[in-house]
């Protein structure tokens, strides 16, 4: 057999709507509860929603062993066994007999929840601090703990119907109190009407409630995706802070090569400053060497012509001595010229020789010459490298 506690609450769903909205103790606000089958599920316990039906028993059990009134007790800021949250207090019992709860434990609020059905299912009166069962169910309770006043009981009820009945007959003479009645019963009619459409405003806030609570939703979702991505963006930074790091050291390195570069540059600055004062010294030479090397030349056409105005004096004297075989003179004369063309032709072959020294010299001036330039260009290739370097 189920147990009546369970029963009259469930009695009560029947009757008000599965879900239902349960008053608080001020009866201004309202929560909602579900019935199924293993338990009430409530929408004011965030965590912990489900309270099972064992609670309602164990509730009015502990309200019976109390006198049928015992303190809500306290769970805010507080362990089992603390002065306002001992086990003589519903939530204290609850939280030991339900949940395995020991003295020293932190406790889950659930007595609001709770006290509100039992009031709402009127099982129970809820007031400030503490909860008592109805007159009603006090003399269920007075009956169950004593089977043998059944007679004393039963006597007592047969006088009050007798009571019932007085007071029926004397309503019925009472017209004025009937219309009383009436009044009483428009003025519930309009405040029935009245918590009617405070339902539904309460409905529509707590709709809106829930719309809030889904944004509130949507926007933890995004809150932890900023999250996620601000860690992201703090390994990427690390990893770029890292890369700069080794950026920076490649940088000064390079700043040291393109310290010892410019040291070597300044030395082949030097170095072509000097080269340079020798091609123009050597440039000097050269023209000099040129201008006694054209003389050279001149002296040579000069002996050429020369020479070729003997070969044509010798031809004429070889007619003359053919013609004048028998004189000893123009033998004489054609010793001396013989002599003086053999003179002649001695000193063109110094004259080659000297030419020929004269051209290897410029050969060699013209090759220390393009050495020179050569230099030069690498010298002006290092500089422009040496600007890159800079510019990086």
């Amino acid at each position: 057999m189920e147990d009546p506690v369970i029963s009259k609450i469930k009695s009560q769903f029947d009757k008000k709507g599965n879900p239902s909205k349960i008053p608080l103790m001020s009866g201004k606000q309202f929560f909602e509860a579900r019935a199924e089958t293993d338990g009430v599920y409530v929408d004011n316990l965030k965590k912990e929603p489900f309270l099972p039906w064992e609670i309602f028993t164990e509730a009015v059990n502990c309200i019976k062993e109390n006198n049928g009134k015992v303190k809500k007790g306290n769970a805010t800021n507080s362990k089992l066994g603390d002065p306002n949250l001992g086990l003589d207090t519903l939530e204290g019992y609850i939280a030991s007999k339900v949940y395995g709860c020991r003295k020293g434990d932190p406790v889950f609020k659930r007595v609001t929840p709770i006290a509100s059905i039992l009031a709402w299912a009127e099982i129970c009166e809820n007031t400030r601090g503490q909860i008592e069962l109805r007159s009603e169910e006090k003399e269920l309770c007075t009956y169950e703990n004593n089977p043998d006043s059944k007679s004393i009981e039963m006597r007592s009820l047969e006088a009050e119907l007798e009571e019932i009945q007085k007071i029926k007959e004397f309503d019925q003479q009472t017209a004025d109190w009937e219309k009383e009645v009436g009044k009483l019963r428009t003025e519930l009619e309009v405040r029935e009407k009245l918590l009617l459409e405070k339902d539904s405003e309460l409905q529509a806030l707590q709709e809106k409630f829930t719309k809030k609570s889904e944004e509130a939703q949507r926007l933890e979702s995004r809150l932890i995706e900023k999250e996620d991505e601000i860690e992201s963006l703090t390994e990427k930074l690390l990893e770029e802070t890292e890369n700069g790091k080794t950026l920076a050291e490649k940088i000064s390195t390079k700043e040291k090569e393109i310290e010892k570069l410019e040291k070597s540059v300044s030395v082949k600055d030097k170095d072509l400053k000097t080269l340079a004062e020798e091609v123009i010294t050597r440039t000097g030479e050269m023209r000099k060497i040129e201008e006694k090397l054209s003389l050279k030349e001149r002296k040579i056409n000069t002996m050429e012509t020369m020479l070729a105005t003997a070969e044509e004096i010798v031809k004429k004297l070889e007619k003359q001595l053919s013609a004048f075989e028998g004189e000893e003179k123009l033998a004489v004369q054609l010793r001396e010229k013989e002599e003086f063309i053999k003179q002649l032709k001695g000193t063109l072959a110094s004259k080659e020789e000297a030419f020929s020294r004269v051209s290897e010299e410029n050969r060699k001036y013209k090759m220390q010459h393009k050495l020179a330039s050569e230099g030069l260009r690498q010298i002006e290739e290092q500089k422009a490298s040496k600007k890159w370097w800079k510019r990086l």
